[in-house]
């Protein structure tokens, strides 16, 4: 047994030492090459994974991508993302993967992180050329991140689309969006703005994503249901503080408005970050928050959380909503709630439930489930 493990550590050692070609960028883009993955290598990291039913049909070449884009009311900044190309032969089309919650800066696809790894040896793996943003305040992005501000995030998305597109060896054709848990909410923020603009969307896959967090996922969160939803629920008050320039110890309590900013506002990982705030979610908020939240009141946080919402328009392109029948994290009742709104206002939109998994397991489990489905829809 220790003889075939070194004998997998050595092919993979092997595998690893490709560097993908350098790729000339366009005027206001810079393109860093990272990592080429084999076919060895990405087979062996997609098992680890617990991805289950895909293989990688081609070596991956991967890159850093810096460009700038415009988010809502404001001026040109900074943004990074991850490419992805199959190596060898012409991609199919563009995917666009946006990748879940992460509280540090370099957790994200463009430092080849699980995710950014992940979605490229999925998708460039199977002959697609594989975007992923970092979001605004990420990765290279400077300023604070606005956690679940739906046009900023949708606009870091369509910047790094407009970035590849300049390229050569970008393929033609309307692009397939996916996303996990955040990255589900960023992806249908970005079908909206896109479908607004006259741009066609081929199809859009969100996994665990949260579309109506004031009317579902608020109050589930707010109940405790898992370890993570004080993370959450601070993340969002504490981005939205800064972002829409409100006081934070109007949501929180002066206390955990202090802890929040310190906790946030430095690198911390989300297991420091947790055990920094409550179990109960609710004893981080102030008096008139909770008061505005149980009596049907006005308050700052609620509005801004509404105005964030995405069950309110009528997507053109399919959409399967994916979600984990025992997911704490993001409620089941999230995709089919949003499956009825959206099939009411007569949008191809269908609801699939990928088992009795949790919230991480929801992704492992979708993944060769989105795949299929791009397949069947390229005709394949």
């Amino acid at each position: 047994m220790a003889v075939r493990a070194w004998m997998l550590v050595l092919v993979l050692a092997l595998a690893a030492c490709g560097k993908p070609p350098e790729i000339a960028a366009p005027a206001g883009v810079k393109i860093v090459p990272l990592k080429t993955y084999s076919r060895v290598e990405s087979w062996f990291l997609l098992n680890m994974a617990g991805v289950e039913g895909v293989s990688a049909e081609h070596a991956v070449d991967t890159y850093r991508v810096t460009y700038e884009t415009r988010p809502q009311d404001g001026e040109p900044v900074r943004a990074s993302g991850l490419m992805a190309l199959p190596r060898g032969v012409a991609a199919k089309r563009i995917v666009s993967f946006q990748h879940g919650t992460t509280t540090r800066r370099e957790g994200v696809p463009s430092r080849l992180d699980v995710t950014g790894a992940a979605a490229s040896i999925l998708f460039a793996g199977n002959g697609y050329m594989l975007v992923a943003p970092d979001y605004l305040g990420l990765g290279d992005g400077p300023g604070v991140h606005g956690y679940y501000v739906a046009a900023d995030h949708a606009r870091a998305v369509t910047g790094l689309l407009a970035a590849a597109r300049q390229l050569p060896q970008a393929p033609a054709g309307a692009v397939f969006l996916s996303g996990f848990s955040q990255g589900g909410h960023v992806s249908l923020a970005a079908m909206r703005q896109m479908e607004a603009e006259g741009e066609a969307v081929f199809a859009a896959a969100p996994v665990a994503a949260a579309l109506d967090i004031r009317h579902i996922s608020l109050g589930a969160a707010l109940a405790g249901g898992s370890p993570s939803h004080s993370l959450y629920l601070a993340y969002i008050a504490w981005g939205y503080a800064h972002h829409y320039g409100e006081p934070l110890d109007t949501a929180l309590t002066p206390e955990y408005a202090a802890k929040v900013e310190a906790l946030y506002g430095t690198p911390h990982s989300a297991q420091d970050i947790m055990e920094g705030l409550p179990a109960d979610p609710r004893d981080m908020f102030a008096p008139e928050f909770l008061d505005a939240f149980d009596g049907g009141g006005g308050h700052w946080l609620l509005a801004r959380i509404a105005e964030n919402g995405l069950t309110d328009w009528t997507p053109k392109a399919p959409v399967r909503l994916y979600y984990g029948a025992a997911d704490r994290d993001v409620v089941p009742e999230e995709a089919i709630r949003a499956e009825e709104r959206f099939r009411a206002r007569g949008a191809d939109v269908t609801a699939v439930n990928t088992g009795e998994v949790e919230h991480e397991g929801s992704m492992l489990a979708a993944a060769p489930m989105i795949l299929a489905w791009l397949r069947e829809l390229e005709g394949e």
